[in-house]
């Protein structure tokens, strides 16, 4: 019983740091860059979901709309303010603008929400009786959680096979300069990549706020594990970033629940140092030459 709790909870967990990953993927796969700033952009949307949905009491579907939303457009200003103006400068500046957007995310979370409470709770999205399935027991609320997060990953691929803007997206990733040849404004590619990376972490905030508490220092925690994920599954493998969710989630709750809680923290890390020893770029990275 205790094995397939941790087992089920594990998979949701993983299915969103599945999210946050591959909103991790998304930026460097078209940029080249890291951005260190994306747990920080979903903890901002943590806090806009909380504001909708318990401060203003809109339902929330609602509230779940209109966060993506913002976050899209927050996507869209990290371009122009951190990556637009220094986009010919060196990796280390960008990075660097990165950091530092996460810290002016970090205190603006603080100054408008800070002095509510230290943490902030997000009701559950249903108060129903666990579900016993044979050996499994689950709950509602996951369940919940885990067919949004499925649903987002669905909609994800969907943009990215089906319309024009995805496989612009695709085409810049592959070859940046061969993307420019044809006629594709990459400048505006960036622009998508960073706002469509912003929005799939609204979107995990708004699926992970039932189950965890919010406050200001929850964003450097889940970009860690986040990061975590896509270096297991492979830093441009969008794939990878899904299967490298769910093992580190999986460990994570194992670990907890078979160790201590406290080796919950350092379950990722011993997951990265046991695959990137078998496979340096990845579970499914298959790119034989990486820029540093």
């Amino acid at each position: 019983m205790l094995f397939s709790y941790l087992l089920v909870s594990g998979i949701t967990t993983g299915a969103l740091y599945a999210l946050i990953a591959l909103g991790i993927v998304i930026v460097n796969k078209a940029s080249g860059v890291i951005n260190f700033a994306h747990g920080e952009l979903l903890m901002v949307a943590g806090f806009v979901a909380w504001t909708l949905h318990v401060g203003l009491q809109l339902p929330y579907g609602v509230a779940l709309l209109g966060t993506v939303a913002i976050g899209f457009a927050v996507g869209v200003l990290t371009d122009r303010i951190a990556f637009r103006p220094l986009a010919n400068a060196d990796l280390v500046s960008l990075v660097l603008a990165t950091v530092g957007l996460s810290f002016i995310l970090k205190g603006t979370a603080r100054l408008i929400w800070g002095g509510k409470a230290d943490y902030l709770s997000f009701p559950p999205l249903t108060q129903a009786e666990p579900i016993l399935l044979g050996p499994l027991m689950i709950i509602p609320q996951q369940l919940v959680v885990t067919a949004g997060a499925l649903a987002v990953m669905i909609a994800f691929a969907a943009f990215f096979r089906l319309t024009t803007a995805g496989k612009m997206m695709q085409a810049t990733a592959d070859n940046a300069k061969a993307a420019k040849l044809v006629g594709i404004r990459t400048d505006r590619v960036y622009m998508m990549a960073f706002a469509v990376g912003s929005l799939i972490a609204a979107a995990a905030a708004v699926l992970m706020a039932p189950l965890t508490l919010l406050y200001p220092d929850m964003g450097f925690l889940l970009f860690v594990k986040g990061f975590a994920a896509a270096v297991v599954g492979g830093l441009t493998s969008l794939p990878g970033a899904v299967l490298g969710g769910i093992l580190v989630g999986v460990v994570e709750s194992l670990a907890g629940g078979y160790i201590h809680s406290s080796a919950m923290e350092v379950a990722p890390f011993l997951v990265i140092m046991a695959v990137l020893i078998v496979r340096p770029t990845g579970l499914l990275d298959f790119a034989k030459v990486r820029r540093v």
